[in-house]
């Protein structure tokens, strides 16, 4: 149960410490004192989203704790790696041991500090959590009604959450939405290939057309470098064998004095009739005698090359069209040169066998789509059914609540109805059925149920889920709302028997629920020019009569009213 709570600098709040204790305790005070911010920051330490503006004005650190005993909880807190306090029935010191560690005594103190910046920390049990975590350990601890649950009920989530609360669903739950995952996840690989599938690149006529395009330049024997050598030589086939044939008969024509081996040949017999008196001469001999023999091979192998020069037309318009072709494939793949475009070619390859792989995966995406859809059906309908099953044992219980609550007619029902597209929550919708008095059809709640029915069968369903759950507090804001008379008289009852098993806070403006309560415990707002301030203290004796008295009749309170507070309090 929550034993303390600690609140520094939140909202309205300055300095508030607060001890409480087994059974019910109602909080009370006007419109506008602070109820809600007392019940703020207990939602704040249990992990509710924070601000800026939940530090008070003018300071620049706001801080929650709150302090717990529930041995059942303290054992869960080792599966977050948390300092586990001692069992209640231990030392309850709270002291720290000779290695400084902190001796909880069974104890759960939880820590929420919001910086003016509006940065959160959260600790339990000293242990840095991030808020997650302390959601989860706050769920274990307390319930907490806020005003607008009532409404929630309204809600298919709300109701669904009650039905697996009640019915302990979680392993039901947890299969069902594990294979709702991975139906969804089979949806988007099915989505992503289809999607891939409709890219260009994913139609394989088109890759395979301009595979075979590449295919015909016959790239992987292609030398663009000999095609262009071959290209330049077809086209000045005729300037080539003329230059061929004219260094030929310069070089080595066979007429005296008309080429260059002749004029040579003259230099070598001067020159043998003078060697003999120069050494010098003798050297020249020798060198144009190797001349001779250079040049005549340049010259035969001129005329070689003059000889095997021919004008082709037919081979040129090949190597022609052959370069025009490369030039557009060049242009079309945006590459530079041929061997580049054999990477494109080879890519090509590469994208006509994904396409080829990517059919065989859409066909086996579109049957695991089917399996993990039949898969996420069936754990969905075992989930409906265990729900139907725990529904109509809850009604059972809440119509046991109901009839103490002045409802004795009312016919309640589940009404189960498949989603045409399921989501994370189930398979199906469900409503609650609802008939306040006999011979009405049962119709939606959202539709007939008046705002005091709402009240009091929310109320019914918290006492019904009490006898199942272990969350060992529960806070109710305002849940009589819409109710006066003996019908207040019969829901403070209802809380009473409650906190016989559970801790119940209730905030209340019905002076009949005030007076049902083992505590009271009254917020009030004080103001000045400079600030307002929010305080709660409890009440007993001639304040909690002088409190309640109030509640009956309004600021101005009478004797009879007084007379009356007296009465409830004494039969309460």
């Amino acid at each position: 149960m929550l034993v303390k709570l600690q609140i520094r600098n939140f909202a309205l709040i300055s300095e508030l410490t607060l001890d409480f204790n087994e059974g019910l305790t109602v909080v009370t005070g006007e419109t506008g004192s602070g109820k809600s911010i007392l019940l703020g920051a207990l939602g704040l330490a249990l992990g509710e989203r924070s601000s800026a503006s939940s530090v008070r004005h003018g300071t620049d650190l706001c801080v929650v704790e709150a302090t717990f005993i529930s041995d059942t909880v303290n054992k869960v807190l080792g599966d977050y790696g948390l300092g586990m306090g001692l069992s209640s029935d231990e030392n309850e010191s709270g002291e720290r041991n000779e290695g400084g560690e902190r001796n909880y005594g069974g104890n759960i103190i939880i820590r929420r500090e919001v910086s003016a910046s509006g940065r959160s920390r959260a600790f339990v049990n000293d242990s840095l959590v991030n808020l997650s975590v302390l959601r989860e350990v706050g769920l274990r601890l307390v319930d907490l009604h806020g005003q607008d649950e009532t409404r929630a009920l309204l809600d298919r989530d709300k109701r669904l959450d009650i039905l697996d609360d009640f019915g302990k669903h979680l392993e039901e739950r947890d299969r069902y939405r594990a294979a709702f995952a991975g139906w969804r996840t089979a949806v988007e690989t099915l989505r992503d290939l289809e999607k891939e599938a409709s890219k260009p690149q994913g139609d394989r006529d088109y890759l395979q057309y301009q595979l075979e395009e590449l295919s015909q330049l016959g790239l992987e024997s292609l030398d663009q470098e000999e095609l262009e050598y071959e290209y330049n030589e077809l086209i000045h086939a005729t300037e080539l064998a003329k230059g061929l044939h004219a260094t030929f008969e310069l070089l080595d024509g066979g007429g005296a004095n008309s080429d260059v081996v002749g004029g040579i040949e003259l230099a070598i017999r001067e020159l043998e009739e003078i060697e003999r008196f120069n050494k010098g001469a003798g050297a020249l001999l020798e060198r144009l005698r190797s001349v001779t023999i250079e040049v005549r091979d340049i010259a035969q192998e001129a005329s070689s090359l003059a000889e095997g020069i021919t004008h082709d037309p037919n081979r040129l318009a090949l190597v022609e069209d052959k370069m025009e072709a490369l030039s557009k494939a060049l242009h079309k793949h945006n590459s530079s040169d041929a061997k580049a475009l054999a990477q494109v070619e080879v890519d090509l390859q590469r994208s006509i066998d994904q396409c080829d792989g990517l059919e065989k995966d859409l066909e086996e995406a579109k049957d695991e789509l089917g399996r993990r859809f039949g898969a996420m059906q069936k754990s969905g309908e075992t989930l409906m059914s265990v729900r139907g099953k725990s529904g109509a044992g809850l009604i059972e219980l809440v119509h046991e609540k109901l009839a103490p609550l002045k409802l004795p007619n009312v016919e309640m029902s589940w009404q189960f109805t498949p989603l045409s597209t399921p989501d994370l929550l189930g398979i199906e919708d469900v409503e609650l059925l609802f008939s306040a008095n006999p011979g009405s059809p049962p119709q939606a709640m959202s539709q007939v149920a008046s705002g005091g029915e709402r009240s009091r069968v929310m109320l019914a369903f918290k006492a019904a889920l009490a006898t199942k759950t272990n969350v060992p507090t529960i806070v109710l804001d305002e849940i009589d709302t819409g109710v006066s008379g003996d019908v207040a008289t019969r829901m403070a009852q209802t809380m009473m028997s409650m906190s016989k098993k559970q801790q119940v806070f209730s905030v209340t403006h019905l002076a009949q629920v005030a007076a049902s309560g083992k505590f009271h415990l009254e917020v009030s707002k004080t103001t000045t020019d400079n600030e307002a301030i929010t305080k709660a203290e409890y009440l007993d004796g001639k304040k909690r009569t002088e409190s309640i008295a109030t509640m009956l009749s309004g600021s101005q309170v009478s004797e009879e009213a007084r007379a009356a507070a007296t009465v409830l309090l004494n039969t309460t």
